[in-house]
């Protein structure tokens, strides 16, 4: 997914500290932001687990079957799954790890909601939902 602009809103100011911890049910720090030019990030951590959102402007609409086939041949040991409830969106779920949630927003917008070591995909899928619909209110 190739970035063009800078972004006007943060990763940070999309979700909040209290909008992860009410999704996930577990008390996490700080945001940590991080911003690039087009794209930005936030971690939460909490011991042994971390949500990251990540919010990037994208140069064009991506075609989403092409961006989960160079997923599917990045990390082969991942299942890709549709995201009910989101018109461009899919799940990332990594093994004994998490789940990845990237949904398109419009014709620009990639938002990344990464939940991992608060519990496999099926305990925390709902939760990156959750954080992404949130998110969105706010863009």
């Amino acid at each position: 997914m190739s970035p063009v602009q800078r972004l006007s809103l943060t990763a940070c100011s999309i979700v909040t500290r209290a909008d992860v911890e009410g999704a996930v049910g577990r008390r996490v720090n700080d945001g940590k932001a991080d911003a690039n030019g087009p794209q930005s990030i936030c971690d939460y951590q909490a011991k042994g687990a971390m949500v990251s959102i990540s919010l990037q402007k994208l140069a064009a609409k991506p075609d989403l079957e092409v961006e989960m086939a160079a997923m599917r041949k990045e990390m082969p040991e991942a299942v890709i799954r549709s995201a009910p409830g989101f018109p461009q969106a899919f799940y990332l779920d990594i093994p004994d790890a998490g789940t990845q949630l990237h949904v398109i927003i419009g014709s620009s917008d990639h938002l990344m909601i990464s939940i991992l070591g608060f519990g496999d995909a099926s305990q925390v899928s709902a939760a990156a939902a959750q954080i992404a619909r949130q998110a969105m209110k706010r863009m």
